[in-house]
């Protein structure tokens, strides 16, 4: 069974328009994030990698707008570059944000088999959608979790955004306003036998309208980094049969 590693997860985490008002006068910027109503049928997001970390070309992603009863929820799983889900999620769409509910990160044994790893989620309001006149509160999440193959090992991952700017980006043959969020995040490790390490990074995420996530950074420290960039959006069918065609 692979052994427990502090990027492990920083690698599964991991991302100038008209002005929308609120009742209250804070901005609503819901549009900017994934549209979860339109994403009834399911999209993969496909992004290439940017990082300077050594790993795939690519990254996929699928996002599935879930509408139950009174509740909107996006589905969001991570698939490997030999389509082996990675990470799976659930997210809540309320009216003042984005609540994480579920996540579970999934490993494999040496036989191939899936080993999932789920987390308590400590605090998960992930994504604002109204921002004060000068926002300056942090949004993210902090959860906790135990690997499979080491359980007195515990991991604390911590990730915080920040409103930084409006701006505009070319991206899938167009050009979208979007949001510029900086990031500050730790990932720490309490571990009875190797001891303790609390790792921190930066970086930035950059949301267009009507897309959601289409750039990201996670600077890690000493020239390594995390990155990807929005390449293409298609249906399941359409991604399933393009990866069968290569």
């Amino acid at each position: 069974m692979p052994k427990f590693r502090p990027l492990y997860f920083l690698l599964c985490f991991a991302l100038v328009g008209s002005l929308f008002l609120g009742c209250d006068g804070r901005r609503d910027i819901r549009s900017y994030y994934f549209p979860a109503r339109e994403l009834t049928d399911g999209l993969v997001y496909v992004y290439e990698n940017t990082g300077t970390l050594p790993g795939p070309d690519r990254e996929y992603w699928y996002y599935l707008g879930v509408d139950v009863d009174t509740a909107l929820y996006l589905s969001v799983t991570r698939y490997s570059p030999v389509l082996a889900p990675e990470q799976q999620g659930r997210e809540e769409i309320r009216n003042d944000g984005v609540y994480l509910r579920e996540l579970t990160l999934l490993g494999t044994d040496s036989a191939g088999l899936a080993i999932p790893t789920p987390t308590t989620l400590l605090f998960n309001q992930t994504f604002p959608f109204y921002l004060e006149d000068q926002p300056t509160k942090p949004y993210g999440y902090r959860m906790r979790l135990s690997p499979p193959d080491n359980p007195d090992a515990v991991t604390y991952v911590t990730l915080n955004r920040y409103f930084e700017r409006d701006t505009t980006i070319e991206v899938l043959g167009g050009s979208y306003p979007a949001l510029v969020f900086s990031l500050a995040g730790e990932v720490s490790v309490r571990d009875p036998e190797e001891g303790d390490i609390s790792p921190q990074f930066t970086g930035y995420e950059i949301y267009a309208k009507g897309l959601g996530l289409v750039e990201y950074r996670r600077e890690l420290g000493n020239g390594n980094s995390l990155g990807g960039r929005l390449a293409a959006r298609m249906t399941m069918e359409a991604f399933l049969r393009e990866e069968a065609e290569q």
